[in-house]
């Protein structure tokens, strides 16, 4: 990790209240890895601590993040104007694990992003590219779908449910999830990775027992303070005791966690 002053590259807004960030770091970009986040200080005297967002993707020697305004400090990020400089940590975390890859030439990879939770999932995809990639995203309608569009264009098979059935599978992405896996043809080889709201991911769990086979990678979101492992302000509980997302994680096997 290194902590340096970042330019911003570009600032667009993909839909209400989601942003999309690109930082001109050749360090970022070349030193991230799927799964990592950064740690970027919000320049208010009112807010002290810093904000921790998944890498996104990676193009072209840019770092991007996308992030929903939930709160001061999105929305200061939200402002920002091309040419403006931030405070960054990073990459920093324990990232995606693909060392499988070297070992198998066949296999299938399973993502599933629950709304905003399909951020560190796109760099991912750019990791799997011309490889056989299922894509599962969930939303509330289809106003809030998110990168459906850059998954396919990476060669994907996407497949979407929206609460409201306004795009794809009517009902929880959970559900689409249960239903497509007792139709596909996997493997032994079959990896899924998801991030999504904890709900989400104890109910993949649930779903996974009825298929030991699949091993199931989780990036899990927690408030985070040093964003280093230092104040352990972050800390989940696992089946081998409490973890720091910040250091140990953010991304788990469910199993360890579930």
């Amino acid at each position: 990790m290194k902590k340096e002053e970042v330019k911003v590259y570009s600032l667009d807004r993909i839909k209400k209240d989601i942003f999309l960030l690109g930082l001109k770091s050749p360090y970022l970009a070349k030193n991230s890895f799927p799964g990592q986040f950064l740690h970027i200080k919000i320049d208010k005297q009112s807010l002290v601590l810093r904000r921790p967002l998944s890498i996104h993707k990676v193009e072209k020697g840019i770092t991007y993040v996308l992030f929903k305004v939930r709160g001061e400090g999105t929305r200061f990020l939200s402002g920002l104007r091309k040419g403006s400089t931030l405070n960054i940590i990073g990459p920093l975390g324990k990232g995606f694990d693909l060392q499988f890859t070297v070992y198998s030439l066949q296999f299938t990879v399973i993502l599933v992003g629950g709304g905003i939770g399909v951020a560190p999932l796109l760099f991912l995809a750019q990791k799997f590219r011309g490889r056989k990639v299922w894509v599962f995203l969930g939303a509330k309608s289809k106003e809030e779908v998110l990168c459906k569009k850059d998954f396919q264009e990476l060669g994907c098979q996407v497949f979407v449910a929206t609460e409201d059935g306004s795009l794809g599978f009517k009902g929880k992405l959970t559900s689409l999830l249960k239903e497509k896996l007792s139709i596909i043809n996997y493997s032994p080889s079959t990896k899924m990775y998801a991030c999504g709201p904890v709900d989400m991911l104890l109910e993949i769990s649930k779903i996974l027992r009825e298929y030991p086979q699949i091993d199931c990678q989780a990036s899990f979101e927690q408030f985070m303070g040093c964003g280093i492992g230092v104040c352990r302000g972050c800390v989940i509980k696992t089946k081998q005791g409490f973890k720091r997302v910040c250091k140990d994680g953010p991304v788990f096997n469910i199993k360890e966690v579930f």
